[in-house]
């Protein structure tokens, strides 16, 4: 249930919201009509005022957000200056803060369901995972996994069963989920099958020093990244070794999936492409410093910041190229690929706080938004995606792909 102050917010930015339709409608007459009206009017004076308010309340005001090809979709006034987490997922924003309080958001209105304690403020909290299905909403701790009923947020009440599951082996990463089972890095260096509907550990599988980087599932595919360079891909239902390699150094980045194929970047400078199923090596390119961020694998193309050189975009499965093939590299862009809308790319620089619209094709910048008061930047895809700004003042804003 939310509060009065909240629906209060949900009024005044729908209301803004509907201010900003009107207006787009009738700026799409203003060609014709221009030309008599006078702009010192008072209904263009009012027009003006309204569209500097929109710009004013949210990080990404109208005229921003239509220049890449996006509009305003709503606003949570509340979400929280002390957010250290938002998380799409489903129908539904998983909003976390400092003192782990856990809020639920709808997607569609980023309308407050409930706010919730997860964990003592000092307690680190490593993944939230929701599953619609099961009505539960699952809190990833070091030692334990909490379980939340997804609807009121309160913790969940069965015969026998705790909400709170003790952890065999200590959680270093974000699970991901297999069937029945939530699979995370371990401090130790497992891989670990924590069976979620009846609180007990299943298997571990070591695969070696310690895993720091969130595995990923591709079907029935495991992908998990060890901090002392091994790339390791398992069979999820048998809990076997699919393949693995030991890099020359360390990878930091989580690897990018495409079609049967995982990229990885690594801090010997090498992007590397490898067979998902077989492991063999498809190709490596040499690039020009140790790489830290994770590759963005887009339809037929991989993109890869590379430090002090800009983000360069790779052909994903080029023939006949051991050594990878390389289709531009700008210098000008210096943040990772957010998503991609139509022929172009939409980067973040998180220490610019800069936005940037990229041609895909040829890696020219179109145009450049700055962003000061943003401090998180997050989207539900990597085409087409939603783009959810949480700015310096606590308020969660939404965009839309226009049409």
């Amino acid at each position: 249930m939310f509060t009065a102050a909240s629906r209060t917010g949900i009024a005044r930015h729908t209301g803004l919201l509907v201010l900003a339709g009107l207006l787009a409608m009738t700026g799409c007459k203003s060609t014709s009509d221009s030309r008599t009206a006078d702009s010192s009017s008072p209904r263009t004076a009012r027009d003006a005022s309204l569209l500097d308010a929109l710009e004013r309340e949210y990080a990404i005001g109208p005229r921003a957000a239509r220049s890449l090809g996006y509009r305003l979709g709503w606003q949570a006034p509340d979400a929280g200056k002390t957010t250290i987490r938002v998380e799409p997922q489903g129908d539904s924003i998983l909003v976390l803060s400092g003192d782990n309080i856990l809020k639920r958001l709808t997607a569609d209105t980023g309308t407050r369901l409930w706010s919730a304690s997860v964990g003592s403020p000092v307690a680190e909290v490593l993944g939230l995972t929701y599953l619609p299905d099961q009505q539960r909403i699952y809190i990833t701790r070091d030692s334990s996994i909490l379980s939340l009923e997804s609807a009121t947020g309160v913790m969940t009440s069965e015969p026998g069963r705790s909400p709170v599951q003790e952890l065999q082996w200590i959680a270093n990463t974000a699970p991901v989920v297999f069937d029945d089972f939530l699979i995370y890095g371990s401090r130790a260096g497992e891989l670990v099958w924590q069976i979620y509907s009846l609180g007990h550990s299943f298997r571990a599988y070591n695969i070696g020093q310690s895993v720091q980087l969130t595995p990923q599932l591709i079907g029935d595919s495991v992908i998990a990244v060890a901090t002392s360079g091994e790339i390791v891909v398992l069979d999820a239902a048998q809990v076997s070794t699919r393949w693995r390699h030991k890099l020359l150094d360390k990878v930091v980045a989580e690897p990018g999936v495409g079609a049967e194929v995982v990229y990885v970047a690594s801090r010997d400078q090498y992007l590397r492409a490898f067979d998902l199923l077989s492991g063999r090596l498809k190709w490596r390119a040499l690039t020009e410093a140790p790489l830290s961020h994770s590759p963005s694998v887009i339809g037929r193309d991989v993109y890869q910041l590379i430090p002090g050189s800009g983000l360069a975009c790779y052909e994903a499965r080029p023939v006949n190229r051991y050594d990878g093939r390389r289709r531009w590299i700008n210098p000008e862009i210096t943040g990772t690929v957010l998503t991609k809308r139509g022929d172009n790319l939409i980067t973040w620089d998180d220490q610019k706080r800069e936005l940037a619209l990229v041609s895909a094709s040829t890696g020219v910048v179109e145009t450049t938004v700055a962003l000061p008061s943003v401090r998180m930047i997050v989207t539900d895809n990597q085409v087409n995606g939603r783009i959810y700004t949480l700015d310096d003042r606590g308020r969660l804003d939404c965009l839309i792909p226009a049409n």
